[in-house]
């Protein structure tokens, strides 16, 4: 991978050199607006002694910037800017594109007054402006003057904290530069202003009008509230008459019970008099008849007269007549003073009775004037509570009514008076500072260059993380542990030589690395197998994900080593190996020779076989695709009883997981076994099943990582 790393940073430096080199240069210039507004907030905050509102007042800068983004203000400065082109090339800004020199100068002049038109009446253009001979949208976003690549050079933004509004852009011209700023900025100001004026004005007639439809309205709720004040204070007299009344009422019902209770008194006053007079309790006795029938008489006579008096309203000639009566019956009392006892208390008798009856007129005179008063004041007393009230309550609904009419003129007219003062004291936007052409920026072309090395560089590396993490390569023991969740046995280096002689490798002496790195680990591994194969454990089977893992090899170093320690070993193998000549070291012909002797199928009819030097060989047909389609599983039994016998150790080099079936028939017959992994490679969702298969197996001792890099010290 180092090559790539290097090669394509190399190849996009390479790239943007050359682009770079042919990019022009760069001018850019800048104007400064101010634009009052922070003034005027200031202003604003020293009248209503409030807090600067900083939300606010970025809000106005806001609402100015996209006012000068405007497609109004943009088309207006591209209208300017393509006029300017097409009334003289050699002044133009830019060479003129193919669609504006098919023009003749005619219809350059009627293209100019076109433009001209729209950017007096504020026009917009659009795709729409093509209908006609000449193109004008097209020939305007040819020369780069349309809004949108306008906006693509253009830069506006508030100037740090400040009242200022920067505005910069930068083009291959210089004069360019100076023209967009200053007109962009021309242009705005002169639309702002005329933009506020139009809302001052506005607003101050809609104002006006507010405060007048206020004014009025405030003057029709004083007017209701005056009329419906007088007619409360009407109906409050009213009322006080009417309480008078009732208060007259009152005292003469009052009056009435005691008249009628003093005549209640007399009446029963009189009959209590005369009881006694009708000589009850012994009070007078029967004589003097005479006489006393005439002070009888004229009792009689002073009782009619004084009810005649009393019917008369008290008329004088009444009064006198009972006076004279009076003195008549006081003049037979006095010439009778000489009678007895009896008649003194009867005439006293009399005289009370006369009295009574007397008072009794008075009394009953007085009640009937007493009643003829109170059906009187009866009649001029109504119920006026009911229209007080009504009308004291429409007169606290139209107090209200006022007080929210003047309330609504005072807020009008406050906001009427704010909007005039606002006018006078309205931001003046001014131009600062015109832009000027400049010289040309400093060059980016090294930025540039050291942006392309570095994207390149992120880019491989992007690259080579997303390819490791989709496809994880297995490089140590570790890994496979981790991935696997089974025991790792030990791991045996590459050795990069074709040429791979089992005797070199063990002859050697720390000459080579890879040789005497390998002899170490396959000794540890072998340590690691003979701990297992003790007993009757003999058979030792090694199998492998795929065919190109090195179990083959694996399998004759296993057998070379064990070997070395003197042990007979018999080697079972495939017939089409090619590594044999490393363990037997004869000849082809010598190897054809011992191959056609020694066939495990032979020694499985035969029971025979031929020893050799420590190391023996037997080789599968690979014709014979099952094992057990070659004799039965007792037949092998016995054959495998008799190799046990025979040897020390036997190694299998069985078939990998893609022949499944000769694996687990080979494994019917093996004490022990184990597996071989290349390092690199990565296992696939295929081979989850076959390591699973693995692992549920007794007899399965682990994982041999082989082929695996040594790290350079």
């Amino acid at each position: 991978y180092k090559w790539v790393i290097i090669i394509i940073p190399t190849v996009c430096l390479i790239f943007t050199y050359f682009f770079v080199k042919t990019l022009p240069k760069t001018y850019k210039s800048e104007a400064l607006i101010s634009t009052g507004v922070t003034q005027q907030f200031q202003q604003t905050v020293g009248v209503n002694e409030q807090s600067m509102d900083n939300f606010k007042l970025n809000q106005q800068f806001g609402n100015i910037l996209e006012i000068m983004r405007s497609k109004r203000l943009l088309n207006g400065l591209s209208y300017k800017l393509i006029i300017h082109d097409l009334k003289d090339e050699a002044k133009a800004f830019k060479p003129y594109g193919a669609l504006v020199k098919e023009l003749s100068n005619a219809e350059k002049q009627e293209a100019v007054n076109t433009y001209t038109t729209m950017l007096i009446t504020g026009s917009t253009i659009s795709i729409a402006d093509n209908e006609g001979k000449i193109k004008l949208y097209d020939i305007l976003n040819e020369s780069g003057y349309d809004a949108q690549s306008l906006l693509k050079n253009l830069l506006m933004y508030r100037n740090g904290e400040s009242d200022f509004i920067k505005v910069e852009y930068s083009s291959t011209n210089s004069a360019l530069s100076a023209y967009v700023v200053n007109n962009l900025s021309n242009d705005f100001i002169d639309y702002y202003l005329d933009l506020g004026l139009s809302s001052q004005r506005k607003s101050v007639a809609f104002l006006d009008t507010l405060v007048r439809e206020k004014q009025t309205e405030l003057s029709n709720k004083n007017q209701e509230l005056s009329s419906s004040s007088v007619k409360v204070a009407e109906a409050m007299v009213s009322q006080k008459a009417l309480e008078i009344n009732q208060q007259r009422l009152i005292d003469i019902q009052t009056q009435r019970a005691q008249i009628l209770r003093n005549i209640s008194a007399i009446e029963g006053s009189i009959t209590e008099v005369n009881r006694k007079l009708s000589g009850a309790g012994g009070y007078i006795k029967q004589d003097n008849g005479g006489e006393n029938a005439m002070i009888i008489n004229i009792d009689d006579q002073i009782a009619t007269a004084n009810q005649q008096y009393s019917n008369s309203n008290f008329k004088r000639e009444f009064k006198d007549k009972i006076d004279s009566l009076q003195k008549i019956k006081l003049r037979y009392i006095t010439s009778n003073s000489g009678s007895t006892n009896s008649t003194v208390i009867k005439q006293e008798l009399i005289n009370q009775k006369i009295k009574l009856e007397t008072d009794l007129a008075s009394a009953q005179s007085s009640l009937s004037t007493t009643e003829k008063q109170l059906s009187v004041i009866s009649m001029q007393s109504g119920s006026g509570d009911g229209l007080l009230s009504v009308r004291t309550n429409n007169q606290e609904v139209m107090l209200k009514k006022a007080d929210l009419a003047s309330k609504e003129y005072n807020d009008a007219q406050a906001l009427f008076e704010q909007n005039n003062i606002y006018a006078k004291t309205m931001p003046r936007m001014t131009l600062a500072e015109p832009g000027l052409p400049g010289p040309a920026e400093p060059s980016k072309n090294m930025l540039y260059l050291g942006f392309s090395g570095v994207s390149g560089l992120l880019t491989v590396l992007l690259a080579l993380f997303i390819s490791f993490i989709l496809n994880p390569k297995i490089s140590t023991a570790a890994q496979l542990q981790n991935i696997t969740q089974q025991r790792i046995l030990g791991s045996l280096n590459m050795i990069a030589d074709k040429n791979k002689d089992l005797r070199d490798i063990w002859k050697n002496t720390d000459d080579i690395k890879d040789y005497s790195t390998y002899k170490d680990l396959l000794r540890s591994l072998r340590f690691e197998l003979c701990e297992e194969l003790v007993g009757d454990n003999k058979v030792l089977g090694i199998t492998s994900l795929s065919e190109s893992e090195g179990k083959t090899f694996l399998a004759n170093s296993l057998a070379y080593a064990m070997a070395m320690m003197g042990k007979n070993v018999l080697l079972i193998c495939d017939n089409e190996s090619d590594l044999l000549s490393v363990l037997t070291n004869k000849s082809t012909a010598q190897k054809q020779k011992f191959d056609n002797e020694q066939k495990f199928e032979s020694f499985l009819v035969r029971k025979e076989i031929q020893i050799e030097d420590k190391i023996t060989i037997l080789k599968t047909n690979p014709a014979n695709n099952s094992l057990l389609e070659v004799m039965d599983g007792k037949s092998l039994l016995a054959g495998f009883g008799v190799l046990k016998e025979t040897f020390d150790l036997i190694v299998i080099d069985i078939d990998s997981s893609h022949d499944m079936f000769k694996v687990k028939e080979w494994l019917m017959f093996c004490d022990k076994f184990i597996s071989v992994f290349e390092a690199g490679n990565n296992i696939k969702s295929e081979d989850q099943s076959f390591i699973e298969y693995l692992a549920k197996q007794k007899n399965y001792l682990g994982w041999v990582l082989n082929k695996t890099k040594l790290v350079e010290a």
